[in-house]
């Protein structure tokens, strides 16, 4: 197997066991502290697992590397767990999922402003059409309740675009165990405003669901760029949006509303074409490279 094929299907595998997280939630029925708290402990739980088994005695290591720079993905990776718990709790899932898969779109904003990576035209091009469909979502529930789901969604999506900045800033460095530290202090806030930690007894099994698929999905999808180019995994990362969504239609039959899939596809199309265009681009400059360097 190729390393190429091996990140395509860490990326596919990782994306579809993701897919069921969104309903997770819904179905734990607990105040959102008490989901977020139970969440990042588990989720932190999880990939400190993962992380023992996969390096042993030198865990501790792998944690000490990340430096002051994974502690900072550490706490943004926390605020945005309990912002996207928050926005699942107060609007839909097909908005939730819409807005958030906008990520790529807030990563080349803000690699634009914080590390002076020049956008492209296309890129600027694609901000624009993504703009116009993140508004198709919102515009139903403007005035309403669930515009403050849209709002927390919309700052996961932000938080998501400053994660993975600095993640490819320090792309030399495993930062799989920022996830451990982030599940933590996601949990810690939670432990101070939940009213209550504990959980109806159907819930347990839901809750401990939802921290193996964090831990398992995320940790795929954070190793495959390894392998294969970040534009690649973005272009399957929307398939999330699209599965998420039908989950949640079949087992809590929450029907899209014509906003969220009007916006939806603008969103998920647009993502893809832009992350398709983007890898062919990164294939050309890397042979065009490849071919000064054999000269």
């Amino acid at each position: 197997m190729t390393n190429h094929l091996k990140g395509i299907l860490m990326t596919f595998i990782g994306v579809i066991i993701l897919s069921p997280d969104s309903v997770l939630i819904r179905l734990a029925d607990a105040d959102s502290w008490t989901v977020l708290f139970w969440r990042g402990l588990l989720m932190s739980i999880g990939v400190t697992i993962l992380l023992l088994f996969t390096y042993r005695s030198k865990t501790i290591d792998e944690f000490k590397k990340i430096g002051r720079g994974g502690l900072w993905i550490g706490w943004l990776h926390g605020v945005m767990t309990g912002t996207f718990v928050f926005a699942i709790m107060l609007t839909s899932i097909a908005n939730t999922l819409v807005i958030i898969s906008t990520g790529p779109i807030w990563i080349a904003i803000i690699s634009w402003l914080t590390i002076r990576e020049k956008a492209s035209l296309i890129t600027w091009l694609a901000m624009i059409v993504v703009f116009i469909g993140i508004y198709i979502v919102m515009s139903a529930n403007f005035g309403g309740q669930n515009l403050v789901g849209d709002l927390f969604a919309l700052i996961t999506a932000v938080l998501m675009g400053f994660v993975f900045t600095l993640v490819r800033k320090y792309k030399t460095i495993n930062m799989v165990p920022t996830m451990s530290i982030g599940g933590i202090i996601a949990a810690l806030i939670a432990c101070i405003f939940a009213p209550t930690l504990a959980l109806k007894p159907e819930a347990i099994i839901y809750v401990i669901a939802m921290g193996a698929i964090l831990a398992i999905s995320f940790s795929l999808i954070t190793i495959a760029p390894r392998y294969m180019p970040a534009a690649e995994v973005g272009m399957i990362m929307p398939l999330e949006t699209v599965l998420g969504t039908l989950i949640a239609w079949k087992v809590v039959y929450e029907t899209p509303t014509s906003n969220a899939i009007i916006g939806g596809v603008i969103v998920v199309v647009t993502l893809f074409f832009y992350a398709w265009y983007s890898a062919n681009l990164a294939s050309k400059e890397h042979k065009q490279k490849s071919n000064f360097d054999v000269k």
